[in-house]
């Protein structure tokens, strides 16, 4: 008897759980009910596995283009087959692009879950927009070290925030290679937007000289301020600090080309991994077929090297050029580093960029040495 009712019981519970979101909608209004579905519908991008779909979704993509093309090069022998996708991995990359010229565009819109009480997008959603925009643009820019299995890690992210993006608007993040050194390379992400049409233009954020000092957070007295129709407020003191920012937002022109809204700089610093191995950006950039030289050949001079490591139909393989990337490069003599020889004509505005996006690191460093009272 008493199995009996424990079973009924079970059974009463489970069907009330399974009837109760069905009562819940029942019991409303039509309108309300309609109501509660939109708005559910409306924060579908922060359902569960959401983040995740934006950020994978153009590795998926490339996977896919990939195995298509490897179905429709399975009837080719092996060897046909590899160089077939070898070529196929050279149409992707950006051969003969200049890494501090080359953008990449990532597009969004301002969601109701991403944005704030004021109507906004929330400081928050910018740096998970971010990480999306930041995929995309190593896709596009390195597939061929992807391919080897390599990863780039994020050391740090530096947000300058200008002007707000109001909720449900459309927005674009552009990312550009700022700067790079022997081990780290700096992106600035620009969170533009168009402007409206038969709107009044906005005013532009005044560029200003590249600072002379190095950032101190001991004699910062604020942020900068700004007015309600987005001009900075002439009374607050220019610091350091404010000029390192300024100076960052001028390695890229504050006007875009094409008229857009500048709303907030982002800059990121990163470096390439194989494995635990760290590979110079001169390296990374020049396997993936970008170049700094001024010429209009295209494959760039340098690229017969990389076919000698990575394609099989000029005597390499994805063996070769993964011992090359785990430190392979260090064997070759000074003289002979075809990748740093590929950069030599940006050598000066690299270094220029360089000392500007570095501030903002020095800066980060030295909060570190601010002295931190307990009670």
């Amino acid at each position: 008897m008493a199995q009996f009712n424990v079973a009924t019981v079970s059974r009463l519970l489970r069907a009330m759980k399974l009837a109760r979101p069905r009562l819940v909608l029942s019991g409303l209004p039509t309108a309300l009910k309609y109501l509660v579905i939109f708005v559910f519908f409306l924060n579908i991008r922060s359902w569960p596995l959401g983040w995740h779909i934006r950020i994978w979704r153009p590795a998926v993509w490339l996977r896919v283009r990939l195995l298509l093309v490897n179905l429709r090069s399975s009837v080719y022998s092996k060897d046909k087959s590899q160089k077939i996708e070898d070529k196929w991995f050279e149409s992707v990359s950006q051969l003969g692009g200049n890494p501090l010229d080359v953008t990449s565009h990532y597009r969004t819109w301002a969601s109701l879950d991403d944005s704030d009480f004021n109507g906004h997008l929330s400081n928050s959603s910018y740096a998970k927009t971010l990480d999306a925009a930041r995929f995309k643009a190593a896709i596009e820019l390195f597939p061929l070290l992807f391919r080897e299995t390599a990863w780039i890690p994020l050391a740090g992210s530096y947000f300058h925030f200008i002007r707000e993006i109001p909720m449900l608007a459309s927005y674009e993040v552009r990312s550009r290679i700022a700067a790079w050194d022997s081990k780290w390379f700096y992106i600035v992400h620009r969170f533009v937007s168009k402007p409206k049409k038969g709107g009044r233009p906005k005013k532009q954020i005044k560029q200003m000289p590249r600072p002379t000092v190095l950032p101190s957070l001991r004699t910062v007295s604020g942020p900068e301020e700004t007015s309600a129709n987005d001009t900075p407020v002439d009374s607050v003191p220019e610091t350091s600090t404010n000029a390192t920012l300024r100076s960052v937002s001028n390695i890229i022109a504050a006007v875009e080309p094409d008229g857009a809204i500048l709303h907030t700089i982002a800059v990121s610093q990163l470096c390439f991994k194989f494995g635990r191995i760290t590979i110079p950006p001169s390296v990374a950039f020049a396997v993936n077929g970008l170049t700094g030289l001024d010429s209009s050949s295209n494959p760039p001079p340098h690229w017969d090297k990389v076919r000698e490591l990575a394609a099989k139909e000029a005597g390499g393989s994805r063996k070769k050029m993964a011992e090359f990337l785990k430190g392979g490069w260090r064997n070759v003599p000074e003289g002979e580093r075809w990748w740093e020889q590929a950069f030599a004509d940006v050598a000066e505005r690299n270094a220029a960029n360089l000392k500007d996006v570095e501030l903002l690191k020095m800066g980060m460093d030295g909060a570190r040495q601010v002295e931190i009272h307990t009670t």
